[in-house]
């Protein structure tokens, strides 16, 4: 009699696990592609005007994009920039300048991914570049930016990918603090892309 009170609960039990087993696929094939996380290392190369107070260095970055229709991407991406400063006209070398880029941005696959390994995405956005002097007294500020750029990138698996990251960030700054009022700094990058 105790068994058979049991039996509903398992059987009910075990039809329960198999739909949550079968709806886990399923669930992960929605979803697959629809969110991606990047990490990447480069080189920032600063042009124009920048170059008076800072020479190209290593950068680190990192980021997170979500596909909010067919093709169409919003992106939060940061990138690190280390620069030593540059050479002084009367010698020396002036302070070293480390850049911090925060851009908000949307992307659009030129290519249609189901179709390719290969991905090429171009961007555009908005944001905020941070330039920290070192020196004697160091000195933080922040000055809004925009960012132009693309991804090209290279499915190893499914849910893996190689790419390369070529942008374009102007910040729009003070021209007593930095000597331009238009710090154009390039983050050039290549990363590890995983996809969910």
């Amino acid at each position: 009699m105790r068994n058979l009170r049991k039996q509903p609960f398992m059987v009910t039990a075990l039809a329960a696990g198999a739909l949550l087993l079968g709806a886990a696929p399923a669930a992960h094939a929605q979803s697959a592609g629809k969110v991606a996380v990047e990490v990447r290392g480069g080189v920032n190369v600063p042009t124009f005007g920048i170059t008076d107070a800072a020479k190209a260095g290593p950068s680190v970055g990192g980021g997170i994009s979500v596909e909010v229709a067919p093709r169409v991407w919003l992106m939060g991406d940061a990138d690190f920039g280390f620069h030593k400063g540059a050479n002084l006209v009367g010698g020396g070398q002036g302070p070293d300048v480390d850049v911090f880029h925060f851009m908000g941005k949307v992307g659009y696959d030129l290519l249609p991914r189901q179709y390719s390994p290969l991905s090429v995405t171009i961007n555009a956005g908005a944001g905020a570049m941070m330039f920290r002097v070192k020196g004697t007294t160091t000195l933080t500020k922040a000055y809004p930016a925009i960012n132009v750029g693309a991804k090209i990138g290279y499915d190893v698996t499914p849910g893996v990918a190689l790419f390369l990251s070529p942008q374009g960030d102007i910040a729009f700054t003070d021209k007593a603090v930095l000597g331009t009022s238009k710090a154009w700094v390039w983050p050039f990058a290549a990363g590890l892309r995983l996809s969910f």
